[in-house]
């Protein structure tokens, strides 16, 4: 099998720059000493034929023309023949003034709110957005990528500091929180829909059948013995002969509350539970013993130790939503994605908005960095060295500088043979 070709590396840009400014620059030495030898060869035959006269004066003023402009293209970059002739080698002369003109250049003429508005104005970067989201694979992938994003956020971030910074926020707000107005409009709304009554028929339900049920009847009377501390055997036993009709008279008394929405006891419990509501508001004794169960509750270890798990808990959330195929979160950014682009598409106001919104944004910036966009120009420009400036600027424009040394070769030597023909016809 015969070797594999060795492959040229490509060129660098630069250095295909450089070949093509020597190639230029060759050429116009070429046709330098193609004069000067049209200029020999006519000065020995001059006497043969006047024609050798035109000839020679076309060759003399292109070889005139050729060097004058060879000297004024050299001048830019160096010093002709490496003798520091006066105003020679400009551009290394100039380097620092070239940045600050450069950069002045710039930022007066590129750098403009105006300028910077209109452009964005022409490509209604509102529009162009609006189709981009519009695009399902655009918005599926943004949505994964936004996701991917979250992952990596997630897993960067000091949890040990977030953690205790979640735990000590929380208990700054709760502790700062007037649970006492808090209890107090509860309980206005809960009055405003009936709660309390609602939650006295349950009460009164529960009660009726509680002592319905014979079964419970002899705890009933113990709880009774009891409650009145009774110790005399002879009042006990009157007491148990009166059992079943305490417990009737009782039970007909629920019943009674429960039928009737006006009875006394149902509005003296609203009463109750409305002055709760205003010692709530306006006693400073309830808000007082309100307010120390609340920081006793927040001191409490458990308390203390469920809000340090809140951060843990959201945390372990989002990891298991993320580590799923299809996390949430990307299929809800990706479903805000296309909504935004089909709102960009159909909504002209919105995307007017935007694109005003785009171009108020670049013009503060403008006006806040104008002025820096020179001085980065400026300041870049300054770490090359003069020679390195140079050899720059020469390869970016030294190309076409050399047309200039073969137009003076060219025009050099038409100009010179008009003048002698000229002062031939005279």
């Amino acid at each position: 099998m015969p070797p594999a070709p060795i492959l040229a590396e490509p060129r660098s840009a630069d250095q295909l720059k450089r070949d093509r400014l020597r190639t230029m620059q060759w050429v116009a030495v070429g046709l330098l000493l193609a004069a000067a030898l049209l200029f020999a060869l006519a000065r020995s035959q001059r006497a043969s034929h006047p024609a050798w006269g035109y000839l020679e004066a076309f060759a003399e003023a292109s070889m005139v023309g050729a060097i004058a402009d060879w000297f004024a293209v050299v001048a830019l970059f160096r010093h002709p023949l490496g003798i520091p002739v006066w105003h020679t080698a400009i551009i290394p002369n100039s380097k620092d003034s070239i940045g600050q003109s450069l950069g002045a250049f710039v930022e007066n003429h590129f750098i403009t709110e105006q300028g910077i508005a209109e452009r964005i104005a022409q490509a209604d970067p509102a529009e162009l957005l609006g189709a981009w989201l519009r695009d399902p694979l655009h918005a599926q992938q943004l949505g994964q990528s936004s996701a991917g994003v979250a992952k990596q956020l997630l897993s960067m971030l000091d949890h040990e500091h977030l953690r205790e910074l979640v735990r000590s926020k929380a208990s700054a707000y709760l502790g700062q929180l007037n649970l006492s107005s808090v209890a107090a409009d509860c309980i206005d709304a809960l009055i405003a829909d009936g709660k309390p009554q609602e939650l006295l028929d349950f009460v009164l339900d529960k009660g009726a059948d509680y002592l319905a049920d014979e079964s419970h009847h002899a705890a009933i009377g113990d709880f009774a013995l009891n409650a009145f501390h009774i110790e005399n055997k002879l009042v006990k036993a009157a007491l148990v002969l009166y059992e079943a009709r305490m417990i009737r008279s009782l039970q007909e008394f629920v019943v009674a509350v429960r039928a009737d929405a006006q009875h006394p006891v149902r509005s003296r419990l609203s009463g109750w539970i409305g002055d709760s509501a205003l010692h709530l508001k306006n006693d400073p004794r309830w808000q007082d013993t309100v307010r120390q169960y609340q920081q006793q509750a927040l001191a409490s270890d458990k308390v203390q130790a469920m809000l340090g798990e809140a951060w843990d808990s959201l945390v372990a959330r989002l990891q298991a939503d993320l580590d799923s195929e299809q996390p949430a979160l990307a299929r809800a950014i990706a479903r805000l994605a296309g909504n935004t682009g089909k709102v960009l598409g159909s909504d002209a106001t919105a995307r007017q908005w935007l694109n005003d919104t785009i171009v108020a944004g670049s013009s503060a910036l403008v006006r806040r960095y104008r002025g820096e966009v020179g001085a980065f120009i400026e300041s870049r420009l300054a770490l090359w060295s003069k020679d390195e400036m140079s050899e720059r600027i020469e390869l970016a424009i030294g190309r076409d500088l050399q047309f200039i040394r073969i137009n003076g070769t060219v025009v050099g030597g038409l100009a010179g043979l008009l003048i002698h023909t000229v002062s031939q016809a005279f």
